[in-house]
């Protein structure tokens, strides 16, 4: 007796791995970035479980692929704020689209920095060589940070700074920025304040690298 089953054939294999990541991106934006379950994800994609084994060894390799998507994506925000001609422009939006990363993808962005109990992202001191990293051993969107702010210290020194003094300066802007974001998403800050607080330690920074106080702020009206 022939087997009835009825049986759907699963997408071509490079279309299923950018299904599934799209999806596992869905369920942490809704559950956050503890609330991946194998078996709902590959039922959303209209797959199996052996399926996300296969293509990304189990949970881990997903959550790693999930995790890198992460970065790209905010590389890709830190890009789009790339003013080179307005060095204090490009400063002033590299950190408000941090920000503006963070609160549009807040599930991708627990994930990136530690939100998922149980993923311990690999390499984190090291690059991603399939993201084409700018600058070896540093993350792309960090990287694009780092830019920024030798560029805007420069302009505002008319000399270039020491490269050691960019990178410490660069890693304290992160923080500050990570900071505030994440005291935002915790639910600590006042959302009426939030910005107000973001943009007054953008004021601080931009001031630090030597901007006038007024075109820091007339750079933030133009921002929006």
């Amino acid at each position: 007796m022939p087997n009835r089953r009825s049986s759907v054939a699963e997408p071509p294999r490079e279309d299923l791995a950018a299904r599934l990541l799209e999806e596992a991106e869905a369920l942490v934006r809704r559950d956050g970035p503890d609330g991946i379950a194998l078996r709902e994800l590959a039922r959303a994609c209209g797959s199996s479980t052996m399926a996300i084994y296969t293509l990304y060894g189990g949970k881990p390799g997903l959550m790693q692929a999930l995790y890198a998507v992460g970065f790209a994506r905010l590389h890709a925000y830190a890009l789009s704020a790339e003013h080179r001609e307005a060095p204090l422009r490009w400063m002033v939006r590299q950190m408000l689209a941090y920000r503006r990363f963070a609160l549009e993808h807040t599930g991708l962005y627990r994930l990136m920095f530690g939100g998922e109990k149980r993923f311990a992202p690999t390499g984190r001191h090291s690059s991603f060589t399939s993201l084409a990293v700018p600058v070896e051993d540093a993350y792309p969107a960090f990287a694009a940070l780092v830019d920024a702010v030798g560029t805007c210290l420069a302009h505002h020194r008319a000399a270039a700074p020491e490269p050691a003094e960019v990178q410490d300066l660069a890693f304290l802007v992160w923080g500050q920025m990570h900071g505030l974001v994440g005291l935002e998403i915790a639910g600590y800050a006042d959302p009426a304040d939030a910005l107000a607080r973001y943009q007054s330690a953008v004021r601080f920074i931009c001031s630090h690298c030597g901007a006038d106080p007024a075109e820091v702020n007339a750079e933030l009206a133009a921002a929006g």
